[in-house]
């Protein structure tokens, strides 16, 4: 795996690449936007796509089609990636603002965002991730 600088084109790719063992879970799917405030190049917007447990596309915009949008400060953004920090932690504690199919996020995803196969991604993220 490559480094790649956060938020960058390659960190895209990289996020494809850390997350590319993942095994298939039918059902499992959802369209995210993401948008991170205050980060050193300024508003930062992407979208993934997650398509039966897998991520199948991550790349800078935002897609009209996304079931759910989320809202980070720069800072709270850094503490998933760095710190490893699970996606709950940053809606539970309101550093995270979800909008949207709330539901498909917090519970649909759910066989994904708690699976070991999810927390190596999130190790790999931390690892390969320069700021």
């Amino acid at each position: 795996m490559q480094r790649s600088r956060y938020l960058s084109d390659g960190w895209f790719r990289l996020n494809l690449e850390a997350a590319s063992g993942w095994p298939e879970r039918p059902g499992v799917s959802c369209t995210a936007n993401f948008e991170v405030t205050g980060a050193p190049e300024g508003k930062v917007r992407y979208h993934a796509v997650i398509r039966d447990g897998r991520l199948v596309e991550m790349a800078g915009g935002h897609r009209a089609d996304a079931a759910v949008s989320m809202v980070y400060r720069y800072e709270d953004a850094l503490a998933e990636v760095v710190g490893g920090d699970h996606p709950d932690l940053a809606f539970m504690t309101g550093r995270m603002k979800l909008e949207g199919d709330y539901p498909r996020w917090v519970y649909g995803l759910r066989a994904l965002l708690n699976s070991p196969e999810h927390l190596t991604y999130r190790s790999l993220l931390a690892e390969y991730t320069d700021f």
